[in-house]
C-alpha cells in the first residue's frame, strides 16, 4: 500500500507498521530546528525521519526490524531525503553512548500485548503496553545534547501520568503538547527536555 502525508508518499510493504493517527499526530507536531541532529527511534517506514530531514542537519533512523530499515531507505529515496543514516538497533543497543542528539523522536509499540514476533514488535508493548516505553526512558536522556529534547507518543492505555513521572525522575521537564481522541483511546504527544530548554520554546 501507499500512505500519503501532506506532499509525501510512503510505500508500506507487508510486515511493516502501517501509519495511522499516531504517526500523523507526531509528524504534525515535530519541533525540528535548523541544524538539529535527530534520532528517529523505531523508524518503521521512515515517516518521522523523512519529515524531520527537511529541517534537520542530519537524521539517524533506527529500528529493530531490518525490513523496516529497508523500507525507510527506499521511502527516503522516493521522497528525495538524502541526509538520513540507517541502523538496525533494539532501542539504544547499537547506538554508542557518546552519540548525542538534539531531538529524539519515538512512536513506540504501546498496545498491551505479549506477542514477540518481529512484525508485532512494532505495536506490541508488553503486558501493560509500557515495556518498551519504560526501557526507552531509562536510556534516552543519556543521548541528549545539552539542548536536546524528546518527543514521545503514548496512549491513554499507558497511564500517561506515570510516563510523565518517569521522565521527570530523569531530571527532565515533561508536558503534553498535543493530543487526539480516537475511538478506543486517546493519544498524547509528550515533549521532554531540560528546564532551561523548555523555557525557550
Amino acid at each position: 500500500m501507499v500512505y500519503y502525508y501532506k506532499d509525501y508518499a510512503f510505500k508500506i510493504p507487508a510486515g511493516i507498521y502501517e501509519p495511522k493517527e499516531d504517526s500523523a499526530l507526531l509528524a504534525d507536531n515535530l519541533r525540528i530546528e535548523k541544524g538539529d541532529y535527530v534520532l528517529d527511534m523505531g523508524c518503521g517506514s521512515g515517516i518521522q525521519a523523512i519529515v524531520a530531514s527537511r529541517k534537520a542537519e542530519k537524521v539517524l533512523a533506527a529500528d529493530i526490524n531490518p525490513h523496516a530499515i529497508d523500507a525507510a531507505r527506499q521511502n527516503a529515496q522516493m521522497n528525495k531525503a538524502e541526509n538520513i543514516e540507517y541502523r538496525i538497533s533494539d532501542l539504544f543497543e547499537n547506538i554508542n553512548l557518546d552519540e548525542k542528539f538534539d531531538q529524539i523522536l519515538f512512536n513506540p509499540p504501546y498496545l498491551p500485548s505479549e506477542e514477540k514476533d518481529l512484525e508485532a514488535l512494532a505495536w506490541a508493548g508488553g503486558t501493560t503496553g509500557r515495556e518498551t516505553i519504560d526501557r526507552f526512558i531509562v536510556d534516552a536522556p543519556k543521548h541528549l545534547t545539552c539542548r536536546g529534547r524528546i518527543q514521545l507518543l503514548v496512549s491513554s492505555l499507558n497511564h500517561v501520568d506515570d510516563v510523565l513521572k518517569a521522565l521527570r525522575e530523569k531530571e527532565l521537564e515533561a508536558e503534553i503538547v498535543a493530543r487526539e481522541k480516537i475511538w478506543f483511546e486517546e493519544l498524547y504527544l509528550i515533549l521532554a527536555s531540560s528546564k532551561k530548554k523548555m523555557k525557550s520554546i
